[in-house]
């Protein structure tokens, strides 16, 4: 008799766009990638997509939030520089964190209550309170495929895997939570070739991965796994895409 597994799905959809926030740091050119998928469905007349609905930022004045302002995305943002400073506080002191992120939550919930967090270059490790407040549903992009042990901290994705031997690298979509630097793998892309690329091209494989890899599968997740209620975790972590159990690097992309 076969064991029947139970998992949750992370989002189950609704008679309207699935409502999303947007954490952002820099550029924000994953926020443009998800916006535009965004814009497509809509013309089509899909329901089941993700609405970008507010736009959060701790350092106000980057590239990102101008775009989002062009969109017509409402913006709230909390400079953290500032915060600290005033608090006298360290970006690390735990209580403090705490508090920064209780202000977060006030200021996006006073627009929507989102039922999904994608940090797309959001540059603030987030605290306790607010991973609870969002359990499994906070979501975070990284540019290297982060089921690789050789990963460390400080050293860019695509040289950790040249100096590993690797010919090419995928990026990964995950959820965020806990104390471990990445939780479980959602999706992954296509393998990116890193044939001829040397230490001294990092800002051009990372281009590269952005082109071929980041503002593809993020949006993909976002909009046509997530939004569609085909993304489920069981207790142990394990996810799950449509009923079926993925491996530890999940999902992987190929096109559709």
């Amino acid at each position: 008799m076969n064991k029947i597994v139970e998992f949750e799905p992370i989002y189950k959809p609704k008679d309207r766009p699935m409502s999303i926030a947007v954490f952002i740091s820099g550029s924000g050119t994953n926020l443009l990638a998800i916006h535009n998928e965004q814009k497509i469905l809509e013309k089509l007349g899909d329901n089941n997509y993700g609405r970008v609905e507010v736009a959060f930022s701790n350092a106000p004045n980057c590239e990102g939030v101008g775009k989002a302002i062009d969109f017509g995305i409402p913006v709230v943002s909390l400079n953290s520089k500032k915060y600290f400073e005033i608090l006298k506080k360290t970006k690390d002191d735990n209580q403090a964190r705490n508090y920064y992120d209780a202000g977060t939550i006030a200021l996006i919930e006073g627009i929507c209550n989102p039922d999904l967090i994608v940090l797309a270059g959001y540059r603030r490790r987030l605290g306790d309170i607010f991973i609870n407040r969002y359990k499994n549903r906070i979501i975070n992009l990284y540019p290297g495929d982060i089921t690789k042990p050789y990963l460390v901290r400080g050293v860019d994705a695509p040289i950790q895997a040249l100096r590993a031997g690797e010919k090419t690298i995928k990026c990964s979509v995950f959820l965020v939570g806990g104390k471990k630097r990445f939780g479980p793998s959602i999706i992954q892309s296509e393998p990116i070739s890193l044939e001829g690329y040397t230490e001294d091209d990092g800002e051009l494989m990372q281009e590269k991965i952005r082109k071929e890899g980041e503002w593809i599968i993020y949006p993909f997740a976002i909009h046509q796994i997530i939004a569609k209620g085909r993304l489920g975790i069981d207790k142990n972590d394990c996810i799950y895409v449509d009923g079926e159990k993925m491996p530890k690097e999940g999902y992987q992309y190929n096109g559709k």
